[in-house]
């Protein structure tokens, strides 16, 4: 395998996230990259060294993936941009490329399709995850492993509620940070385990992480 010293940029508020695309990275012979946790941190490091490549996550708190984008076109960056989400609604697709991202990759990806985007772009073209139904996203379907897959695309809010599980709250403390009611996340939390098959929040939370859908 060929190791390449490309600068790569990672955005993620969530490190296990950021760190599995790194490690997939690494499989690929990337092995030079720096994590962030904000798309704030991300642009103060462009100011002092740009990479030859960012992943940036669609929702971050303190600059969001989208709002991040902007900027860094804004500012001239033209350094190619991979958005990374787990949701595959076809707005927030539109959206990033129309702001100038160069791929759209569902947190699903693995090293091998992370490969063909970065492929697709040094041929200057575009790349939407192949866990996208860009036509009809209601109908998606994305594999995670032989045994669970994600039977509809998550809502915004649901994205929000499962990533909190993620970080350890409960559905109190949940309650209190999104303000709402402790049923109103309660009734988020088993239309997304509708939507993974599972039975649990323990198997939700481990299938979310392993898959890197946080």
């Amino acid at each position: 395998m060929e190791l390449k010293n490309d600068l790569i940029y990672i955005a993620d508020d969530h490190i296990m996230v950021a760190q599995g695309i790194s490690s997939l990275l690494q499989q690929l012979g990337y092995t030079n990259s720096r994590i962030f946790t904000n798309g704030e941190e991300l642009l103060k490091a462009c100011h002092s060294k740009i990479p030859a490549w960012i992943f940036l996550d669609v929702y971050m708190p303190e600059g969001d993936g989208i709002s991040t984008l902007q900027k860094l076109r804004g500012n001239g960056y033209q350094m190619p941009v991979l958005m990374l989400s787990m949701t595959a609604e076809k707005k927030y697709v539109d959206t990033s490329m129309e702001q100038g991202a160069n791929a759209y990759l569902h947190k699903s990806c693995d090293a091998l399709e992370i490969g063909k985007a970065m492929g697709a772009i040094e041929k200057n073209n575009k790349y939407i995850s192949t866990a996208v139904n860009y036509i009809n996203t209601s109908t998606i379907k994305v594999s995670i492993n032989s045994e669970y897959y994600l039977k509809e695309a998550l809502t915004k809010r649901e994205v929000e509620v499962l990533s909190k599980y993620c970080d350890g709250f409960s559905t109190e403390e949940i309650a209190q940070q999104l303000f709402l009611s402790a049923a109103t996340v309660d009734t988020h939390k088993k239309k997304i385990m509708q939507k993974f098959g599972v039975s649990t929040l323990s198997k939700l939370v481990a299938v979310a992480i392993k898959s890197y859908f946080v």
